[in-house]
Protein backbone atom coordinates (compact mmCIF):
# COMPACT_ATOMS: atom_id res chain seq x y z
CA UNK A 1 0.00 0.00 0.00
CA UNK A 2 1.08 3.50 -1.15
CA UNK A 3 -1.46 5.20 1.51
CA UNK A 4 -4.12 4.75 3.42
CA UNK A 5 -7.44 6.41 1.61
CA UNK A 6 -9.76 8.06 4.67
CA UNK A 7 -12.45 10.42 3.51
CA UNK A 8 -11.39 12.76 6.43
CA UNK A 9 -7.62 13.13 5.46
CA UNK A 10 -6.51 16.48 6.01
CA UNK A 11 -8.80 16.95 9.77
CA UNK A 12 -6.61 17.37 12.45
CA UNK A 13 -7.64 14.15 14.26
CA UNK A 14 -9.13 11.48 13.11
CA UNK A 15 -10.76 8.58 14.20
CA UNK A 16 -10.19 4.98 12.20
CA UNK A 17 -12.70 2.22 13.08
CA UNK A 18 -14.03 -0.81 11.40
CA UNK A 19 -12.63 -2.47 8.24
CA UNK A 20 -9.80 0.40 8.31
CA UNK A 21 -8.99 0.03 11.61
CA UNK A 22 -8.98 -3.98 11.33
CA UNK A 23 -6.78 -3.67 8.14
CA UNK A 24 -4.20 -1.61 9.94
CA UNK A 25 -3.96 -2.98 13.30
CA UNK A 26 -5.26 -6.59 12.76
CA UNK A 27 -3.67 -7.64 9.11
CA UNK A 28 -0.75 -5.29 8.56
CA UNK A 29 -0.29 -4.88 12.91
CA UNK A 30 0.97 -1.50 12.85
CA UNK A 31 2.10 -0.41 16.01
CA UNK A 32 1.17 2.78 17.93
CA UNK A 33 4.92 4.08 17.48
CA UNK A 34 3.95 4.05 13.39
CA UNK A 35 3.03 6.84 11.56
CA UNK A 36 0.22 6.73 8.91
CA UNK A 37 -0.20 8.35 5.38
CA UNK A 38 -3.52 9.04 4.46
CA UNK A 39 -5.12 10.33 1.13
CA UNK A 40 -8.86 12.10 0.81
CA UNK A 41 -8.59 11.31 -2.86
CA UNK A 42 -10.16 14.67 -3.29
CA UNK A 43 -6.60 16.48 -3.58
CA UNK A 44 -3.13 15.75 -4.38
CA UNK A 45 -1.62 15.86 -0.55
CA UNK A 46 -0.66 13.22 1.53
CA UNK A 47 -0.92 13.62 5.46
CA UNK A 48 0.70 12.07 7.41
CA UNK A 49 -0.60 11.43 11.42
CA UNK A 50 0.94 10.15 14.66
CA UNK A 51 -1.24 7.16 16.49
CA UNK A 52 -2.12 9.31 19.94
CA UNK A 53 -4.80 6.71 20.85
CA UNK A 54 -5.06 2.66 20.05
CA UNK A 55 -7.61 0.64 22.09
CA UNK A 56 -9.40 -2.75 20.65
CA UNK A 57 -11.79 -1.50 17.89
CA UNK A 58 -10.46 2.35 17.20
CA UNK A 59 -7.48 3.88 16.76
CA UNK A 60 -7.72 8.10 17.29
CA UNK A 61 -4.99 9.96 15.21
CA UNK A 62 -3.10 13.72 15.41
CA UNK A 63 -2.00 15.23 12.07
CA UNK A 64 1.69 15.79 12.18
CA UNK A 65 2.57 16.99 8.75
CA UNK A 66 1.02 17.82 4.97
CA UNK A 67 2.66 17.84 1.97
CA UNK A 68 1.81 18.26 -1.91
CA UNK A 69 2.82 14.87 -3.60
CA UNK A 70 4.00 16.07 -7.34
CA UNK A 71 1.71 13.54 -9.65
CA UNK A 72 0.35 13.31 -13.42
CA UNK A 73 -2.66 14.40 -13.94
CA UNK A 74 -5.15 12.14 -15.28
CA UNK A 75 -6.04 12.14 -18.69
CA UNK A 76 -8.68 10.60 -21.14
CA UNK A 77 -12.20 9.84 -21.12
CA UNK A 78 -13.55 6.44 -22.31
CA UNK A 79 -17.39 6.14 -23.02
CA UNK A 80 -18.16 2.70 -22.29
CA UNK A 81 -21.20 0.93 -23.08
CA UNK A 82 -22.99 -1.15 -20.13
CA UNK A 83 -21.69 -4.79 -19.40
CA UNK A 84 -22.00 -7.28 -17.05
CA UNK A 85 -20.97 -5.55 -13.85
CA UNK A 86 -19.00 -7.87 -13.09
CA UNK A 87 -16.47 -7.43 -15.90
CA UNK A 88 -16.57 -3.84 -15.09
CA UNK A 89 -15.47 -4.01 -11.30
CA UNK A 90 -12.83 -6.61 -12.67
CA UNK A 91 -11.31 -3.79 -15.50
CA UNK A 92 -11.58 -0.80 -13.68
CA UNK A 93 -8.60 -1.20 -11.62
CA UNK A 94 -6.86 -1.52 -14.27
CA UNK A 95 -8.14 1.66 -15.96
CA UNK A 96 -7.53 3.47 -12.65
CA UNK A 97 -3.56 2.81 -13.01
CA UNK A 98 -3.60 3.48 -16.44
CA UNK A 99 -4.54 7.05 -14.88
CA UNK A 100 -7.96 7.14 -16.96
CA UNK A 101 -9.41 10.76 -16.31
CA UNK A 102 -13.41 9.67 -16.76
CA UNK A 103 -15.58 7.22 -17.46
CA UNK A 104 -19.13 7.70 -19.19
CA UNK A 105 -21.37 4.61 -18.89
CA UNK A 106 -24.39 4.17 -21.02
CA UNK A 107 -26.91 2.05 -22.13
CA UNK A 108 -26.09 0.78 -25.99
CA UNK A 109 -28.83 -1.02 -27.66
CA UNK A 110 -27.49 -4.33 -26.89
CA UNK A 111 -26.85 -3.73 -23.37
CA UNK A 112 -29.05 -5.74 -20.41
CA UNK A 113 -31.47 -3.02 -19.62
CA UNK A 114 -30.95 -5.19 -15.89
CA UNK A 115 -27.38 -4.48 -15.66
CA UNK A 116 -27.18 -2.19 -12.71
CA UNK A 117 -24.02 -0.40 -11.28
CA UNK A 118 -23.27 -0.85 -7.50
CA UNK A 119 -21.84 2.89 -7.04
CA UNK A 120 -20.34 2.41 -3.12
CA UNK A 121 -18.99 -1.03 -5.21
CA UNK A 122 -17.35 0.78 -7.16
CA UNK A 123 -15.88 3.47 -5.43
CA UNK A 124 -14.39 0.81 -3.12
CA UNK A 125 -12.65 -1.16 -5.53
CA UNK A 126 -11.27 2.45 -6.77
CA UNK A 127 -10.11 3.53 -3.45
CA UNK A 128 -8.13 0.02 -2.93
CA UNK A 129 -6.80 0.42 -6.42
CA UNK A 130 -5.89 4.13 -5.70
CA UNK A 131 -4.10 2.31 -2.37
CA UNK A 132 -2.21 0.02 -3.99
CA UNK A 133 -0.68 2.45 -7.27
CA UNK A 134 -0.44 5.42 -5.64
CA UNK A 135 -3.42 7.36 -7.56
CA UNK A 136 -4.26 10.46 -5.88
CA UNK A 137 -7.34 11.57 -7.36
CA UNK A 138 -10.92 9.24 -8.07
CA UNK A 139 -11.63 8.57 -11.44
CA UNK A 140 -14.40 10.32 -12.42
CA UNK A 141 -17.96 8.00 -13.22
CA UNK A 142 -21.55 8.84 -14.60
CA UNK A 143 -24.11 7.17 -16.29
CA UNK A 144 -26.39 8.20 -18.96
CA UNK A 145 -29.38 6.35 -20.42
CA UNK A 146 -28.43 5.87 -23.86
CA UNK A 147 -26.24 6.82 -27.12
CA UNK A 148 -28.42 10.00 -28.06
CA UNK A 149 -27.98 11.54 -24.23
CA UNK A 150 -24.15 10.82 -24.85
CA UNK A 151 -24.20 12.62 -28.09
CA UNK A 152 -25.78 15.42 -26.35
CA UNK A 153 -24.00 15.79 -23.64
CA UNK A 154 -20.29 14.69 -26.12
CA UNK A 155 -21.12 15.61 -29.73
CA UNK A 156 -17.52 14.93 -30.45
CA UNK A 157 -16.22 11.59 -30.37
CA UNK A 158 -14.34 8.75 -31.55
CA UNK A 159 -15.38 5.03 -31.93
CA UNK A 160 -14.00 1.77 -31.86
CA UNK A 161 -15.36 -0.37 -34.53
CA UNK A 162 -14.23 -3.15 -37.26
CA UNK A 163 -12.43 -2.44 -40.15
CA UNK A 164 -11.96 1.24 -39.62
CA UNK A 165 -8.12 2.53 -39.14
CA UNK A 166 -5.63 2.22 -36.88
CA UNK A 167 -5.63 4.22 -33.15
CA UNK A 168 -2.10 4.55 -33.12
CA UNK A 169 -1.67 7.67 -31.31
CA UNK A 170 -3.09 9.75 -28.01
CA UNK A 171 -6.77 11.03 -28.65
CA UNK A 172 -8.14 14.58 -27.05
CA UNK A 173 -11.78 13.25 -27.43
CA UNK A 174 -13.73 11.08 -26.00
CA UNK A 175 -13.54 7.05 -27.11
CA UNK A 176 -16.71 4.95 -27.48
CA UNK A 177 -16.60 1.40 -27.00
CA UNK A 178 -19.72 -0.37 -27.52
CA UNK A 179 -21.14 -3.69 -25.72
CA UNK A 180 -20.48 -6.92 -26.48
CA UNK A 181 -22.11 -7.49 -30.18
CA UNK A 182 -21.17 -4.09 -31.14
CA UNK A 183 -23.80 -1.46 -32.52
CA UNK A 184 -27.67 -1.99 -33.59
CA UNK A 185 -28.14 -0.14 -36.98
CA UNK A 186 -29.96 2.59 -35.20
CA UNK A 187 -26.47 3.24 -33.15
CA UNK A 188 -24.71 3.08 -36.32
CA UNK A 189 -26.78 5.78 -38.22
CA UNK A 190 -26.23 8.42 -35.65
CA UNK A 191 -22.21 7.62 -34.86
CA UNK A 192 -21.91 7.29 -38.62
CA UNK A 193 -20.14 11.06 -38.89
CA UNK A 194 -17.83 10.28 -35.68
CA UNK A 195 -14.07 8.81 -36.15
CA UNK A 196 -13.51 5.55 -35.94
CA UNK A 197 -10.73 3.60 -35.32
CA UNK A 198 -10.25 -0.10 -34.93
CA UNK A 199 -7.34 -1.97 -33.70
CA UNK A 200 -6.08 -3.86 -36.68
CA UNK A 201 -3.29 -6.43 -35.34
CA UNK A 202 -5.48 -8.25 -32.75
CA UNK A 203 -8.69 -10.24 -32.64
CA UNK A 204 -12.38 -10.27 -31.96
CA UNK A 205 -11.98 -8.21 -28.83
CA UNK A 206 -14.38 -8.02 -25.66
CA UNK A 207 -15.99 -5.25 -24.10
CA UNK A 208 -13.76 -4.72 -21.48
CA UNK A 209 -10.56 -6.14 -23.74
CA UNK A 210 -11.10 -2.91 -25.85
CA UNK A 211 -11.51 -0.38 -23.35
CA UNK A 212 -8.28 -1.46 -22.00
CA UNK A 213 -6.55 -1.40 -25.54
CA UNK A 214 -8.25 2.15 -26.26
CA UNK A 215 -7.54 3.38 -22.99
CA UNK A 216 -3.80 3.00 -23.06
CA UNK A 217 -4.13 3.99 -26.61
CA UNK A 218 -5.63 6.82 -26.18
CA UNK A 219 -2.76 8.04 -23.05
Amino acid sequence: MQFTYHKCAGESTITLDGETYNHLFRSRRTRKLDSLMLCNLEDTNAYVYAIIKLSKKSATLQLKTTYNVESKAPKGHLIWAMIDPKNIEKTLPFLNELNLERITFFYADFSQKHFKLDNKRLNRILENSCEQCGRLTRLKMELLNNLTEVLQKYPKIAVMDFGAKPLETHLEIPFLIGAEGGFSQKERELLNTQQSFSAPNCNILRSETAALYATSKML
